[in-house]
């Protein structure tokens, strides 16, 4: 693989889609199947996105030129293929934790404050870098296996049109090969794969820590409402 540096200097504005600069991101414009989750999901509105790459949706992506000066792509933000469930996941964590937090934290001091705004932030951040990067998508060609002829070291995929390498997969949900799939995750509202695991991964691990954190401030609470009225009984 050609190793790529993305110094300012290396650095092009995209201003064709990338099938035009690389092939390889024009994969098949295919309709979602009956079965699948993001059949009913409509396309984001057209002037938040600037193309398609199977059934993603980029927004921003630059052309970064190789140290050999091949140009390639570099996708800096893009929508999944249920790009609505990202935001309404967020909405959803968002005002169950406030309404919580809303009840509990007035009879705690400033630190629990601080502790909550923390944990809570950190998940839907960590909830909008895994629906909103490049989830690790393959260049695709077609014509690769006059270049690569042991046969025993991929498989043709009809959907995409390409050959899929060990450790790729072809997600159906969006339509691209991805390497290292994980899983296609309606709550994030994109496929888990190698480019954003480690979001997804602080997404779990900080959503248990926010669940756990709001158990406690709500033992806590109580507990300091009973020593209250211990100290001043009716």
């Amino acid at each position: 693989a050609t190793r790529t540096t993305a110094h300012p200097s290396n650095l092009v504005p995209l201003e064709k889609s990338p099938s035009e600069i690389l092939p390889g991101y024009n994969y098949p414009e295919v309709d979602a199947r009956p079965h699948t989750l993001s059949y009913m999901v409509p396309a984001p509105p057209r002037w938040c996105y600037k193309y398609k790459v199977g059934r993603m949706y980029v927004c921003r992506a630059t052309k970064v030129k190789s140290e050999l000066g091949e140009p390639q792509i570099k996708i800096l933000c893009m929508l999944g293929a249920c790009w609505p469930m990202t935001f309404i996941t967020m909405g959803i964590i968002a005002i169950i934790s406030l309404s919580a937090l809303w009840n509990f934290l007035p009879r705690l001091n400033f630190l629990w404050h601080l502790a909550a705004m923390l944990i809570l932030g950190t998940n839907l951040v960590a909830l909008g870098l895994t629906g909103t990067v490049d989830p690790g998508i393959v260049r695709r060609d077609p014509e690769d296996m006059e270049r690569e002829p042991d046969i025993r070291t991929r498989r043709w995929s009809n959907m995409a049109k390409a050959y899929i390498r060990k450790g790729e997969a072809f997600c159906e949900e969006s339509q691209v090969i991805v390497r290292g799939m994980d899983h296609f995750c309606p709550w994030t509202g994109t496929v888990i794969a190698e480019g954003n695991m480690t979001y997804f991964q602080m997404f779990l691990g900080s959503l248990c820590t926010l669940l756990g954190f709001i158990a406690l401030v709500a033992f806590t609470s109580s507990m300091a409402i009973a020593a209250g009225r211990k100290q001043n009984p009716i």
